[in-house]
This record gives structure tokens, sequence and C-alpha cells, in this order.
């Protein structure tokens, strides 16, 4: 029978089923004829099963070691060599434990270990680091250890072998979805959702580079990229739409020796959270510039990563427009007309210069016709013949071209008719021609180093320059009697007694000359056509006289 207290006991199989000790630790093996190694450190990991004593040692695997890793000793109940088994306190971090004349060296255990032992009143020590190898920085070289961050880098060993692996498998009826990942359920996911950016890629610095627009395709289904290039009118480019064919676009930079096409891992490509306004992404070298998304892209971002709307604010790429620069033109040489010789300049073929076609023909048989006469100037005197000479100057409005005739005058000795053909006129000294702003009476004028002065205009000139007095100042008698309040202000008294002087018949009114010489009498300053608008405004009745009072009930004096 049982003794009372193990009636309640489970067994031991029973109490510590699937309650496994496990720890870590390696073993030295000699090496010999090698130049690289003398010896070598084989990492392995003992496994005691408590529901029965029992053990086993395996070895993790290694690419390209060269060793038949995996179960180095398989699960039995293991004897020391006293022929006794091994138990749990045979078994400490820090210790070594001999099997089967082979000496293997703990160096750590996992956390059930630890507190399982600690309960039985034995504490492990700290874990202890693994011995340097000789063949690990050999190994490590070549990318040729499992688990490292740079051992599937494109071009490494370690990734070409992946590549053979994969080739090898698939030949021998591996399925697809198994070599590289499911991406079924992220097809399903996200078909037909395809990110949008616009980005520019400034290449300006370089020789004949040039800043061009560019839209990039994210596509989720698939995290694959597209760039295709905005075609601008008039750029000078043939349209080549597609800049980068879709496929994964890759962070890194991409080495190009190398045989096989180069692989990258889903870590070393562009992903959403990769890509953000006002930011550079590079494009296998080139750096692109993000500066706008479409709205389904900033939802996107907005629902799936929480950006804000700060974060997906458009970035204004637009430059100052520059101002054209232009060319100087070289100095008239003399030969042709203005015109023509600027024409020239414009383009290599010759062309005749435009002229205005409204103009001519609004503006046709409209001639300005004024008496003029020869004056002296300080570098070009005239003999008293010249000086008593009168011309008519007809001036067309359709062209703004200048006709100078002299009527012929009986016994003068000198021959009337044509003076000066008509043609435009250019100002002294300048590129400026003459034009129906320049021509009043009283102002002088100067045609090939010959001065004239306007003396007097026919009535169809004073009309319609009364009539387009707006353009005409001097024919603006508002101006005019705006001007003399503003000079006569402190010098009325002045002025009544120069007018009242002037009246010699004692009429009390004046004539246009004798109104124009008392003004000029009392100190004020006007243009002879301005006094002539003045007298055809204030002698309505045609009498040639214009009373006094009038006139300065008109000033305010």
């Amino acid at each position: 029978m049982l003794a009372p207290d193990a009636a309640g006991k489970l067994p031991q199989w029973v109490e510590n089923d699937r309650k496994v000790l496990r720890f870590f630790g390696y073993f030295k093996e000699s090496v010999v004829e090698s130049n690289m190694e003398n010896h070598r450190i084989r990492k392995v990991i003992l496994y005691y099963y408590l529901e029965d004593d029992s053990m086993h040692v395996a070895e993790p695997r290694q690419d390209n070691s060269g060793i038949p890793q995996g179960v180095f000793i398989k699960r039995h109940r293991v004897t020391r060599e006293d022929g006794s088994f091994f138990t749990p306190n045979d078994f400490s971090v820090g210790q070594s434990a001999t099997i089967y004349g082979r000496t293997f060296f703990l160096v750590d255990a996992d956390s059930f270990t630890r507190e399982y032992l600690a309960g039985k009143g034995k504490e492990q020590p700290a874990a202890l680091p693994y011995p340097d190898d000789p063949v690990d920085g050999y190994r490590t070289a070549f990318g040729m250890n499992r688990g490292r961050a740079d051992d599937a880098s494109a071009g490494t060993l370690t990734r070409r072998m992946n590549d053979f692996k994969a080739y090898v498998e698939a030949r021998l009826g591996k399925p697809s979805h198994l070599l590289d990942g499911d991406k079924l359920r992220q097809f399903l996911e996200n078909n037909k959702k395809v990110l949008r950016f616009w980005c520019v890629w400034d290449e300006r610095q370089s020789m004949y580079g040039d800043r061009r627009p560019y839209v990039l395709h994210y596509f989720l289904e698939d995290d694959t990229v597209e760039i295709l290039e905005i075609n601008e009118s008039n750029s000078g480019r043939d349209p080549f739409p597609v800049f980068l064919k879709r496929g994964p676009l890759p962070k890194v930079p991409v080495k190009t020796n190398t045989t096989l096409n180069p692989k990258f891992r889903k870590d070393q490509c562009y992903g959403p959270g990769d890509f953000r306004l006002g930011t550079f992404i590079s494009v296998l070298g080139r750096d692109f510039y993000l500066h706008d998304a479409d709205t389904f892209t900033k939802n996107w971002y907005m629902d799936n990563l929480g950006f804000g709307d700060e974060e997906m604010t458009p970035v204004d790429i637009k430059e100052p427009i520059l101002p054209k620069p232009k060319a100087a033109l070289p100095p008239y040489n003399g030969y042709g007309t203005l015109e023509d010789s600027l024409q020239n300049c414009l383009s290599l073929v010759p062309k005749p210069p435009k002229r205005d076609l409204h103009k001519l023909m609004n503006k046709d048989k409209i001639i300005l016709r004024f008496v003029v006469k020869m004056v002296d100037t300080e570098t070009h005197k005239h003999s008293g013949t010249d000086l008593a000479r009168r011309f008519i100057l007809s001036y067309f409005m359709m062209d703004d071209t200048l006709l100078i005739f002299e009527p012929p005058v009986r016994n003068t000795g000198i021959a009337g008719g044509k003076f000066l053909e008509r043609q435009r006129i250019y100002k002294p000294r300048s590129e400026e021609i003459y034009t129906y702003l320049d021509l009043y009476v009283g102002s002088v004028i100067e045609v090939f180093n010959r001065s004239f002065e306007l003396l007097e205009a026919d009535e169809y000139t004073l009309t319609y320059m009364e009539n387009y007095k707006d353009i005409f100042v001097m024919a603006d008698t508002d101006v005019m009697i705006r001007s003399i309040k503003a000079q006569v202000s402190g010098k009325e008294d002045a002025v009544r007694a120069a007018l009242i002087a002037a009246d010699k018949a004692g009429t009390g009114a004046l004539g246009g000359e004798d109104l124009e010489a008392g003004l000029l009498a009392a100190g004020l300053k006007f243009t002879r056509h301005q006094a002539i608008s003045l007298k055809r405004r204030l002698d309505k009745n045609k009498t040639g006289t214009i009373s006094i009072e009038e006139f300065l009930g008109l000033l305010g004096i």
C-alpha cells in the first residue's frame, strides 16, 4: 500500500510535463590545415527535460558553415563519467559539463530555467559573452552570417546565394508565394489604391540642366513606384512620359558591378512613411522634391498615418519670373530710316517695319498747319533775307510726318516751293521724333540744324486742338485760367493797372494782342497758343475785343 502523503502527489512525468531547462553554451573544436583559424567556437543549446530527466544538445544552423549542424546529441538520459545520470543540479551558468568526453561551457540560460533553479535554491549568475571566433570576422566580411543588418545588401555573397537558392527551389517546384512572402492579402485590400505626388527634379547646377516637373505614383497593392514626366508645351523636349518604370524604389545605393539583378528587402525600399511634402527622395542618385499630392493621398495619410493638415499643405515652388534681358541696340548708322535700321537688328531676315493701321485709318486726312519762320540760335545765325521768309509747316497725324512748304513771293529773288520733303523729323541728338504734342503756336523746333518758330495756326488746326483739349494742353483754357489765377494771387491791383494801361483808347475793351501785352507787362507767364485760345473763348461775338471787367471777373478780381 502507498504512504498516506504519497496518495495526493502526482507522478514526475505528469508534474513536469513540457517543462524543459534550456542552457546556452559552446565548445571548442580544433582545426588543422587552415590559415584562417586554429580552433572554432561552436555554439550549442542544451535542453534538459524534467519529465524524464532526458536531455539533448542542438547546434543552430549557419549558412555555408560546411558542418552538418542541427541535433548534436539526440535525446536520451546521459550518464556522467562515474556512470550516474545527469541531474539539473549538474548544470549552471559559468560552469562546464563534460558529455561523452566533450566539454561544453555554459554561458546563459533562459528565464524559465533561472526561475526554476532559483526556486530550488540555486541562483544563476549573469550571462557571459561568447568568446571571439577567429573565422567569424571572415564570414562577416563576406556577408555569410545569418541575422545581421547588412547580410542581405545588394551584391553581397548571401544575397547572391539567396537568389540562387530561390532559383533552385523554384526549379524543384516550390510555390512562388512561398519564395517571396504571400502578398495576396495586401493586393486584395489595396487593389487600385495609388498615392500620387507631384515633384520636381532640379539639375540646373549641371551643364545643360533644367528644372523638370514629374508625377510619382506609389502602388499600395505591391509597394512599387513609377515616375512619369509631365510634358510641357514648347519645352523643346521629346515626350518621353515614363521616367522610371514601375518597380520597387531602393533607398540604398545600387551597385552596378554585379552579374545578377540586385534585389532589395522591404526595409531597403521606399514606403508610404518615407514620402512627405517638402522633402527630398533619392531616385537612383537623383534628388526629387515632393511639393504636392492629390486629395486621395492626403486623406489616406490622415486616416492611416495620422498626418495633420500642416504636414499635407502643398509647397509653393513657383519661382519669380525674371524679365527677359534685352540686347543693347547698336547706334543708328545713318543709313535708311531709324525704323528700318531697328527692324534689321531684331531679325536676321530683314523685314519691313510694321505700321499702325488703326492710326492710318482713323487719322487719315487730319493735317495740322502752322505758319513758321526761321530764328537765330547760338550756333547758327541767319541773314536778314532768311529771317523774313515765311513757311507753311504741315503735320500729318496719320504717320507723324512733317512737310515744310514756302509760298512763292514776287520780287524776293527766292524761288518758293517745297522746302522739306515729307518725312519724320528727329529731335536734336535723340532718337525721339517730333509729335503733335511738340507743335503749338510759340514753340520752336529744330529741323536739320535750322530752328523754326511757329507763328500762327489755321482755323482747322485751332478748332481740332480745342476739341481734343485733353490731349493738346495748350488749347485747354481752363488750365490757363487756373495758372493765371495762381500767378495773380497777391498782385491783383498790378494786373488791373496793367490791363487799364494797355487800353489806350479808353473803351474798356482790349484786342487780343493788347490783352496779351497787358498780361506780359504784369509779369504773368503763358504761351502764345494759350493766349490765342483764351481770346477765342472770350470773344464769342467775333468782335475782336475782350471786355476788361469780364476778364477780371473771370479771374475773380
